[in-house]
C-alpha cells in the first residue's frame, strides 16, 4: 500500500470514528487531527456557499493536507486529502487562525475560505460527492 493510499485510510477511519459522536464540528476535527497525527490548521465558517457552511483542514506529513467541508444542513462531512498544488490557498486560512480573536475579528477570511472551496471544486475534489 503507497504512502498516500495509507495516509488517505487512516484520515478517513478518522472521521469514520468521530461522525456519530456529539460534538461541534470544530471538535470533530480536532479530533479528527489528533486521532490521524496531523496539526488542525483552520476551522471556519463560510458565508454565501450553496453547498457548505464550514471547511477545516489538517496539515500531515509530506506536504498532504485532510480537508473537511460541513454541507449546509449540518448533517455531512464531506472529506479529501489534496497536496501542495493547495499551500497557496490554505496559508492565508492558516494565518488568519493563528491570529488572536481581537484580529480575526477585524479581518474577514471568507473570501480566502471561498476560493478554497472553488479550487477544490475545480479540482473535482469532495463537494457534491
Amino acid at each position: 500500500m503507497a504512502v498516500n493510499e495509507l495516509d488517505l485510510m487512516v484520515f478517513q477511519m478518522a472521521v469514520e470514528s468521530v461522525r456519530s459522536l456529539s460534538l461541534s464540528f470544530a471538535e470533530k476535527a480536532a479530533e479528527i487531527a489528533t486521532r490521524s497525527r496531523g496539526i488542525l490548521l483552520f476551522d471556519v465558517r463560510v458565508d454565501g456557499d450553496a453547498e457548505v457552511q464550514r471547511v477545516a483542514a489538517i496539515r500531515y506529513l509530506g506536504d498532504r493536507t485532510g480537508v473537511l467541508a460541513l454541507d449546509r444542513q449540518g448533517l455531512v462531512t464531506h472529506r479529501c486529502i489534496v497536496n501542495g498544488t493547495f499551500s497557496h490557498l490554505i496559508a492565508p486560512l492558516e494565518n488568519w487562525n493563528s491570529m488572536p480573536l481581537s484580529m480575526q475579528a477585524k479581518i474577514d477570511a471568507n473570501g480566502h475560505a471561498s476560493l478554497f472551496l472553488g479550487a477544490l471544486r475545480n479540482a473535482g475534489h469532495m463537494l457534491g460527492s
